[in-house]
Formats: structure tokens, sequence, C-alpha cells
């Protein structure tokens, strides 16, 4: 049976592939079912997509995303032409492919309800039916980057997966594919410590010489879990600096400028999303901090309460500026100290000036 999956673009993570459905291709092929796997966020035209099914003649087709409006457009176009079709919410990440399958499985068999199998029985996403290479998704060096999930969602909780079977997951994709740069999108490595600190442990005994990125909280590392890090693999943290937990105090701000130096130390890649809170006053003061903790690469976002309608995009702009602005101050300052690198700024600022 010739199954084609059809999966939406998606708000947040459109960078990457949709690793849920690959889950369900990989599980279809189990069940001798020949299964493709078409992305309208790389191929946008519906019309392309009408071309390759009617190449395809699936018997039967999956319309997943995230919008429940998209998924009905999606059924409503295709439903004149295609009679079997199965909506479906679901997201690209593949935290909630093990919820997904016992939807698919039951309508693939024509029951009510399939056994779905456990955690540890899903095989490995199709990801030979994706075409990596054009996602934008990419590793601090530029080399292509593929997701690999630690753990799934379940009735509003993690379940995450056995450090061995991430590690061999890893191992096959550098072995049998050749991609050596790997992405733990969600959840937060520090989300269970004990967990983490196995992970850790696999992961430096495996020698797989395979890195990877992955998010944290930053105020819940440690720095025997800095290094250690750096040991197994680690070559760039994300994280999120709030105002209410990083920016009113002193002492705060001090620990996580400390945290961000040992991470750098170990050759690691930091990358920090920053939310701006209200008021609207005190984010240039917001920006001003953040380019004080010396991180590599920093994102702006705006809180959801933060009301400002078409000023949002304004808001990021100068923020990004003022970020720039502030960030090449303090290189000076760390470079010659607080008096000569303000004074060199300052000097700069006036030859800049001068010219305009």
């Amino acid at each position: 049976m010739k199954i084609a999956i059809i999966t939406l673009p998606s708000r947040t993570e459109h960078h990457l592939p949709p690793l849920t459905m690959a889950y369900v291709a990989a599980l279809l092929e189990q069940r001798r079912a020949i299964p493709r796997i078409y992305d309208c966020a790389i191929d946008s035209r519906w019309d392309e997509i009408d071309r390759r099914l009617q190449t395809f003649q699936p018997q039967r087709i999956i319309i997943a995303g995230e919008d429940a409006d998209e998924i009905e457009q999606g059924v409503s176009r295709l439903h004149p032409t295609y009679a079997d079709i199965l909506p479906l919410r679901a997201r690209r990440s593949g935290s909630d492919a093990f919820t997904a399958v016992n939807s698919i499985l039951a309508w693939f068999d024509g029951t009510t309800m399939a056994p779905s199998p456990t955690t540890d029985e899903l095989p490995y996403p199709a990801r030979h039916l994706l075409s990596l290479e054009r996602y934008t998704l990419r590793a601090t060096g530029g080399e292509v980057q593929t997701p690999v999930v630690i753990g799934w969602r379940w009735h509003n909780q993690w379940l995450m997966r056995p450090p061995r079977l991430v590690g061999q997951e890893m191992r096959a994709l550098s072995e049998e594919v050749g991609i050596r740069h790997i992405l733990f999108h969600e959840p937060e490595l520090t989300n269970d410590e004990t967990w983490f600190n196995a992970l850790l442990e696999h992961l430096i005994g495996a020698h797989l010489h395979v890195k990877w990125q992955a998010s944290v909280s930053i105020e819940r590392l440690s720095s025997e879990q800095i290094q250690r890090l750096a040991q197994a693999g680690c070559e760039a943290l994300t994280f999120t600096l709030s105002a209410a937990s990083e920016f009113d105090s002193a002492n705060r701000r001090a620990q996580t400028r400390q945290l961000i130096a040992r991470i750098r130390e170990q050759g690691i890649y930091t990358r920090a999303t920053v939310i701006l809170e209200p008021p609207y006053e005190a984010i240039s003061r917001m920006v001003d901090v953040a380019a004080t903790f010396g991180l590599n690469d920093v994102a702006f976002t705006l809180m959801q309460n933060l009301h400002v309608g078409e000023e949002a995009q304004q808001i990021h702009d100068f923020a990004r500026q003022r970020y720039a602005q502030r960030r090449a101050r303090q290189r000076l300052i760390d470079r010659f100290g607080s008096v000569l690198g303000n004074l060199l700024w300052q000097l700069r600022a006036e030859h800049l000036a001068d010219d305009e």
C-alpha cells in the first residue's frame, strides 16, 4: 500500500525536518507499506505537491501539522481526488511521535485502537525519506545537523529515552549516514538531573566522535557538569535569560557571567534567547546587561503580555542594534580594562560621528 505523508509548515519549528512523521513512516515500512513524505516547509507550492502525488498515486494520505485550520484546508483541497485521508495534529520535533503512533496504526489497521509499541521499541525515524541538507538546521561550523529525540511527551510529562539508546542512534547516524552533528531539541538536559548525568557518563564512555547541541537551564548547571559536557562531545548550548531571574540581581548576573565564561573555556558555543519584559523603558537596560555576558550569539523575543502591536519588529531591530554596539564596547573593556576600554569606545564613537 502506498501512503503519502504531507507535513505542513510550523511557526516555531520551521527549521526542523518533520521527525514525528519520519517515525510514523518507519513504522509503516515495518508493516510493508510504501510511505513517502512531502514537506510543505520546503515544497511550499501545492501544485508541486499535487504533481508529485499524481506520480506516486497513493491509496491513503496523512496530513499532519500543528494548526487545525491549516490541516482542514489541506484535507479539503485533496479530498475530491483522494478519499482516504487522515488529519493529524503533530509537531515536527519528534517528541510527540510516541502519542501519534497509536492513531496512525489504528487507522492503518482499520481498528479503533491499535497496540502501540513501547518507547524502547520505536524504530529509528525514516530519515532516508527526508532531504536533510535542504533544511536550514546547521551546526555552529555550518555542517548539516539532524535532531535526535531524547524524550517523549506523555500526559504533560517527559519520558526520557535511555542514554544507551540515544548513543546507539547517534552512532548509527555517524557510521551509516555520515552525519556527525546532532541536535537535542527538547527538553532541556537539566530537566532531569539523574538522567542528565547518566547521559553524560554514557556519551563520555562511548567515544562516538559525534558533536551535539542541546538546551539547558543555565542556573541548574554545575561546574563539574560543564567540564563533562565538553568531554561528552557538546559543541553548543542554548538557554533562555529573562529579566526576572537574571537582570534584577547583581549576584545572579555575576554567577551567570561566570558560568558562561566556564562554558566558553571548554570550547562550547553559547547561544541565548533574551526575553524582553515590560516596562518598555527597561528594555535598553536589559540589552546592555545581556551584552556583558560574553555570549557567542543572542536572540531577543518579547513576552506574550508585552502588547506592542506593529512596534514588535521595531523593538527587535532596536535590541539587535543596541546589543551589537554594547557588545563591541564590552570587548574593549574586557581587553583593556574599564577605564581604557571606555575611553577607546568614546574615541571610536567620536571618530564615527566626524566621518558622518
